[in-house]
């Protein structure tokens, strides 16, 4: 999948799977209370006495933007926005070249984004602290596609599963977060695929 209806610099960005260094947008939690993101209110991060001393816990929310040859799904995880592309679908063997994985500072990308795209929150990832989630990022930055963009397993629907599986496997996300986005897979997957890349695939 990919993104046409962005402009040509975050495209780019997108596109070349640009290695963009990851930064924290969180505060270091106090001792005495931690802290939940709340990005898409307006406010980066309140205290919550509800939160385990020393727990960060995060919004997990799936990113859709584009319509038609030009959907394109993302995952933001707290100020991280992950992703797998292609700089331009139209000269790459679909069936052969696989994807690209990156990811983007939510802060410095969302406005880049059409005004049509849309997000739907799949739930809350827990970490220790912020040492704790910048790990487990790393271990998210390193996901590569096993499959070409045009077969089962290698569009960015299915980026997004193995993102989801790895931080339930290493206990960041619940079974609810994976099934919150499991239903947006079922429910798009031959739709999509048939819509980007001309493909008949089932999910």
């Amino acid at each position: 999948m990919f993104f046409q209806n962005t402009p040509s610099r975050f495209a780019t960005l997108l596109y070349l799977g640009a290695s963009l260094l990851w930064v924290s947008a969180s505060p270091v939690p106090s001792s005495n209370v931690d802290l939940q993101y709340r990005r898409h209110t307006g406010s980066k991060a309140v205290a919550d006495p509800h939160i385990s001393k020393r727990n960060l816990e995060v919004n997990v929310d799936l990113v859709i933007d584009g319509v038609g040859k030009s959907e394109h799904w993302f995952v933001d995880v707290g100020p991280t926005l992950f992703q797998a592309g292609t700089r331009d679908p139209s000269t790459m063997d679909k069936f052969k070249s696989k994807l690209t994985t990156s990811h983007y500072e939510w802060d410095k990308v969302q406005h880049q984004l059409s005004s049509s795209h849309k997000i739907k929150p799949l739930g809350k990832a827990t970490f220790k602290d912020a040492a704790d989630q910048k790990a487990a990022f790393t271990k998210v930055e390193a996901i590569r596609m096993k499959a070409a963009a045009a077969v089962k397993g290698g569009n960015c629907l299915d980026y997004i599963t193995d993102v989801l599986e790895l931080l339930k496997t290493e206990g960041h996300v619940t079974e609810d977060v994976v099934a919150a986005y499991k239903k947006e897979y079922d429910d798009n997957y031959t739709r999509v695929s048939k819509a980007v890349w001309g493909v008949d695939l089932q999910p």
